[in-house]
């Protein structure tokens, strides 16, 4: 049997862990309000911010029930915004997806969705006549330099690269 003292010290417990819940919960929708986030993003600032694993855990779980956190949906967002805005090559859109926590086989899967609707030469030869005005008087091999170092800084492979600025 329990002693006054315990239960009073577990009661305790129960009540700063829902408190630490309540603040953890109104700290990632507070960062929900500005864009969409990842699991990994909220854990990661969730961690930052000092809260404990088991609150971080049920806030994620809580979120992910209602669909606030939906990994996928938030790479299909992020893939879309990135091609719409500033276009980039698969390989830079894995790594920033691996930045923020998303699964790999989550990447792939959208990304296997989305290489279908954008192709990367055709994405990287829009890119490169839009570029090619700024280097106008150029030598032709200086100009395929510098289309080549800021499609390959976009993140597109060697391959589309070169399609692109032949």
């Amino acid at each position: 049997m329990r002693s006054f003292a315990q239960v009073e010290a577990s009661l305790y417990l129960k009540e700063s862990e829902n408190k630490g819940f309540l603040r953890a919960k109104d700290y990632a929708y507070r960062l929900l309000s500005y864009r969409q986030r990842s699991t990994g993003e909220i854990t990661q600032r969730l961690k930052v911010k000092g809260f404990a694993s088991r609150v971080i855990r049920k806030t994620v779980k809580y979120l992910s029930g209602l669909d606030y956190l939906n990994d996928e949906n938030f790479a299909r967002a992020w893939i879309r915004t990135k091609m719409r805005l500033k276009p980039a090559g698969w390989p830079l859109l894995r790594y920033q997806l691996r930045q923020k926590g998303v699964a790999d086989e989550i990447t792939e899967k959208v990304i296997s969705d989305f290489a279908g609707r954008y192709d990367e030469i055709d994405v990287a030869r829009k890119l490169a006549a839009s570029r090619r005005p700024r280097y106008k008087g150029l030598e032709p091999l200086r100009l395929k330099r510098r289309l080549y170092d800021y499609l390959r800084r976009r993140g597109f492979s060697q391959e589309a690269i070169l399609q692109a600025i032949e």
